[in-house]
């Protein structure tokens, strides 16, 4: 068995690759929760020689793979990227092996992935490969999952820092794509109950809470403003209270000229 800071050095690289994964996914629209990762461990009864992680993917996410809510995109660290359950113990025939080496780049697994939602049967084989033995060559692992690790320097290098930040920079982008329509944006009239209505205004402010700073804290503030200014007004009430709209529309234009000034060269990063 491996000495304690090796283990902890393996299951905080391993997390870092899964975070490098995650960005991709995001970047590429997905719905991504959480990452996990996992180093070898020796405890009374229990011991786990290698190492795994897994990006994972909300509840609806899964659902939309193949119908079922508990597959995932999982990584094996002796056998790469797979999609299957979720359950540990599950065969490996109910396993979709993505067979394109140990460490593939990010963007590989994300169209692995694609090529999954798709057509299943396309995307890599039931027949698991091996690229390394349990518990063996955690160096040579090291070195190859050292590229995914931000320098110690850089505020990337804290792995749940990281993955706060590019999920929040993901959910940015879609909302200002989402509040800046291009063309006709018609309102659309939704049935609700009080009570719904209040819970969704119950979660616009978790957002809030939950994100804090600058971000999809904002955007939820705007719409919490918004629909608590159309809930008795009618339908001209929408043309009243837009602030999501008209804020991101200010954003929007913020971004362009800073976008403008930096390829000019008169801003720095």
């Amino acid at each position: 068995m491996i000495d304690e800071l090796t283990s902890e050095s393996v299951e905080f690289h391993v997390e870092h690759y899964m975070i490098a994964v995650a960005e991709h996914l995001l970047a590429a629209g997905a719905a991504v929760s959480g990452v996990y990762s996992r180093g070898p461990y020796a405890e009374a009864g229990d011991a786990f020689l290698d190492t795994e992680g897994a990006v994972c993917l909300t509840q609806r996410s899964s659902e939309q793979l193949d119908g079922c809510a508990s597959t995932g995109l999982h990584w094996a660290g002796t056998s790469g990227w797979y999609l299957g359950p979720d359950d540990p113990g599950a065969p490996d025939e109910n396993m979709r092996w993505m067979g394109d080496g140990l460490v593939p780049e990010p963007g590989r697994v994300v169209a692995f992935l694609d090529t999954y939602r798709l057509a299943p049967e396309r995307a890599g084989s039931r027949e698991r490969p091996y690229y390394r033995g349990a518990g063996t060559d955690f160096n040579a692992l090291l070195e190859r999952l050292s590229a995914y690790v931000p320098p110690r320097t850089s505020g990337q290098y804290l792995a749940r820092w990281r993955f706060s930040s590019a999920r929040d920079t993901a959910y940015v982008r879609r909302l200002l794509d989402v509040l800046t329509p291009q063309g006709t944006d018609p309102v659309v009239d939704v049935s609700l109950h009080a009570s719904e209505l209040d819970a969704l205004l119950q979660l616009l402010e978790y957002v809030q809470v939950a994100a804090g700073g600058l971000g999809p804290s904002d955007f939820a503030r705007y719409l919490a403003r918004d629909i608590e200014g159309r809930r008795s007004g009618g339908r001209d009430a929408v043309m009243l209270h837009r602030s999501a709209l008209d804020e991101t529309a200010v954003w929007l234009r913020r971004i362009q000229e800073y976008q403008r000034q930096k390829d000019s060269g008169d801003v720095e990063d």
